[in-house]
């Protein structure tokens, strides 16, 4: 493993878990904080957390390389 795999895996998984977050205070109901459904009421928080699972997956791949 390079220390350069290593290192962007990591951003990559901070950037994944900053745009899951964002999707759960996204669907959250105001009112009573209950979660609503996740798809279509915050389809860009959706698709920003499944661009950063597939950046997230190819960092993994690259990391595990010889």
């Amino acid at each position: 493993m390079q220390n350069g795999n290593i290192d962007r895996a990591i951003a990559e998984a901070k950037r994944f878990l900053e745009r899951a977050k964002e999707l759960k205070v996204a669907v959250r109901d105001p009112d009573d904080g209950k979660f609503l459904k996740t798809y279509p009421s915050a389809p860009k928080e959706h698709g920003a957390l499944r661009r950063a699972s597939l950046d997230l997956t190819r960092a993994l791949a690259e990391m595990r390389r010889p």
